[in-house]
């Protein structure tokens, strides 16, 4: 059955789409192991600056003793402008609250930006309703990130309401430095805000300026957008949420996984100056794992697909030398299989034929004559049935080599003065720069210069030439005649394999092949190729 020929590019395709699979099983593995581990340091940090806001930090904010004025509203306002910051390596997110036992929030990290007035006086804005384009103007114009220029002018447009401020627009005004001095670049850009016209419209708008802005939870290697997206993150009011809400009193919840990590902490403290004394401190943290792996997962990923391509590049070279080699056996069997056929079927058609003819009443004359071809027919099944069994033995190894030393000149002048009939018209030529002395098996190698001779005649026309050269640890036997087709080359050596496909050539085709396995016996090298003159056969018995 002829197997569907392949490519480097089919081997290609299944050997990876195993190893990406491989790959991709091994990097999640991986990928899950070092976020766990990750996961646990985070949580780890997480709770202790939780620690630290409802611990040490809550006792300053919240003792009227720890402050210059003992007014209970001044200490209120103090507390709602006090913003609480954590800037948590690899944390994304933190939020933070302080609520009274009603669940009036006093402290939340949605009042991160603070306004002045003309006269100096102060208003917090609630950032959290804002989109992400608010927040990075502001982030932008306050020149914290990303400053490569002159610091921005920027000014708001809003509702005043006792202290509190309602955006309603942002607009900055980039600068540059002209001779040492900041001068306007004359661009203006605008961005308008979240609000409600109607519950604004009773309040007075003003032009304010920044006064304070602090950040929660704010790395400084974010980008403008990086910080402007986190701070009106879904996951961000999420956390804002839980913090500012007060139906607990205390406890918390945490989850910690490879790709998230989430801590919540709530406890009640008491404050001196808040009606009914108790307050809800809250602290919400979120973390990603995997996306502080990244660092090291992004290059051990890449590193490792590489190496892995390789491999598949390599194992997909392998299968399919080893495909082909097989597919040429394969071949071998078919044509061995066809070509033994084809040997036996004349000699043993010829002795059925023969054997009926005997089974007649024939003449003592014709006898005779028929019993000689019975005999000539058997010696030739006897002699094709001898070269295979040889050929058998000298490739699995079962005939050692005797190794003696003797004259390879000597050994080539005797076996092409007896390759020729007696009455062949076919011309010799003997050239040797030496005798060339040779540890070898002399039988071994009798037989298969005995083979490249055989063959020399075979395809040598009458009156053609046959040429043995030894030079440079090279012995060739040269013939005249046609040359060999260039796709025929490589397979002359094989068992049954002849360029004619008409085989009307004679010999049986062993005879190369035996040649080349004593060869290869020996550890020579041999090949053939089409010269001026015409096939030239060759084997290298010795370095230069």
């Amino acid at each position: 059955m002829k197997t569907k020929s392949k490519n480097f590019g089919n081997f290609f395709v299944r050997v990876g789409a195993g190893f990406l699979a491989f790959w991709l099983l091994s990097m999640g593995a991986f990928s899950l192991l070092l976020g766990q581990q990750r996961a646990e340091l985070m949580t780890a940090d997480i709770e202790d600056y939780a620690g630290r806001f409802l611990g040490n930090y809550a006792k300053y904010m919240l003792d009227s003793k720890e402050h210059d004025t003992d007014d209970p509203v001044e200490l209120r306002k103090m507390l709602k402008q006090s913003i609480f910051e954590f800037n948590i390596p690899e944390v994304q997110i933190v939020e933070t609250a302080i609520t009274d036992q009603y669940g009036n929030v006093m402290q939340s990290n949605r009042w991160w930006l603070t306004l002045t007035d003309d006269a100096g006086t102060q208003y917090i804005v609630d950032m959290n309703d804002q989109s992400q384009n608010v927040h990075e103007a502001i982030v932008i114009g306050s020149g914290v990130i990303e400053l490569d220029q002159a610091l921005p002018d920027m000014s708001f447009e809003a509702w005043v309401d006792d202290d509190q401020a309602y955006l309603k627009s942002v607009t900055v005004r980039p600068n540059k430095v002209v001779d040492g001095e900041w001068v306007p670049t004359g661009e203006v850009n605008t961005v308008e805000c979240a609000y409600d016209a109607d519950k604004m419209s009773n309040l007075p708008l003003k032009t304010l300026t920044m006064s304070r802005m602090a950040l929660p939870g704010w790395s400084e290697n974010w980008t403008a957008k990086q910080t402007a997206a986190c701070m009106a993150s879904p996951a961000r009011k999420e956390l804002r949420a839980w913090a500012e809400n007060p139906s607990r009193a205390g406890g918390g919840e945490s989850i910690v996984r490879p790709w998230l990590v989430r801590q919540y902490q709530r406890t009640m403290k008491y404050c001196d100056y808040v009606d009914g004394g108790y307050v809800m401190m809250s602290f919400a943290a979120e973390g990603c794992p995997l996306k502080a792996c990244l660092p090291i997962l992004v290059p051990a990923g890449v590193l490792s697909l590489i190496l892995a391509m390789m491999c598949v590049i390599i194992l997909s070279f392998a299968l399919l030398r080893v495909w082909r080699k097989q597919e040429r056996i394969e071949q071998v069997r078919r044509e061995t299989t066809a070509a033994l056929a084809h040997e036996l079927k004349t000699p043993l058609s010829v002795l059925s034929a023969t054997a009926e003819l005997l089974g007649d009443n024939l003449a003592p004359e014709k006898q005779g004559h028929y019993l000689e071809v019975i005999r000539q027919q058997a010696q030739r099944m006897d002699g094709s049935v001898r070269q295979m069994l040889e050929l058998s033995r000298l490739e699995t190894g079962a005939k050692a080599l005797r190794r003696t030393a003797f004259s390879l000149a000597e050994l080539a002048q005797e076996r092409l003065q007896a390759a020729l009939p007696t009455d062949s018209t076919i011309h010799t030529e003997f050239a040797a720069q030496g005798e060339y002395e040779v540890n070898a098996d002399r039988a071994l190698l009798t037989r298969a210069l005995d083979a490249l001779l055989e063959n020399a005649v075979q395809h040598t026309p009458e009156g053609g030439c046959i040429s043995v050269h030894l030079a440079d640890g090279v012995l060739s036997v040269t013939n005249t005649g046609d040359a060999i087709p260039a796709d025929a080359l490589p397979r002359l050596w094989e068992a049954y394999y002849q360029a004619d496909p008409s085989r009307s050539a004679k010999g049986d085709g062993l005879g190369l092949s035996i040649a080349k396995t004593v060869f290869d016996l020996h550890g020579f090298t041999c090949g053939a190729e089409n010269t001026e003159i015409g096939p030239k056969f060759w084997f290298r018995f010795a370095d230069k």
